[in-house]
């Protein structure tokens, strides 16, 4: 990720986005944990029972960590692109997903922002 590309703001319009989906994935709907959350926090929030040894996602979490972060993707991949419409709060699972399944698109920018020109038509 190259940061020059993204809005000094970037943090902050990233941050309200997933305030304003209360942390929950837009694909998949997975709550995830906010910054500074403990597991135990993160686990009072999600869960019905009061047991942490209960909890279904202390172990999950504990072992993989990283699957219940929350990140914010560019669906155009062009990082200044700040538009509502074109950024979705994800899971880190589903963002890296939806990268995967959209790495040519992705390959294609990163060759043009380096100055390689598109064949017209094509």
């Amino acid at each position: 990720m190259d940061r020059k590309l993204y809005p000094p703001d970037w943090e902050a319009i990233a941050f309200q986005i997933k305030v304003e989906v209360n942390w929950c994935c837009e694909f998949c709907g997975r709550v995830c944990i906010r910054p500074g959350e403990s597991v135990e926090e993160f686990c009072d929030r999600i869960s019905t029972t009061d047991n942490l040894d209960e909890c279904p996602v202390v172990a999950d979490f504990r072992a993989f960590p990283r699957r219940w972060l929350m990140t914010v993707a560019h669906l155009n991949h062009i990082p200044a692109d700040c538009d509502r419409s074109n950024l979705k709060a994800l899971c880190n699972p589903c963002h890296c997903r939806y990268d995967l399944q959209q790495m040519g698109r992705k390959q294609l920018l990163k060759r043009e922002r380096n100055g390689q020109l598109r064949i017209k038509g094509m």
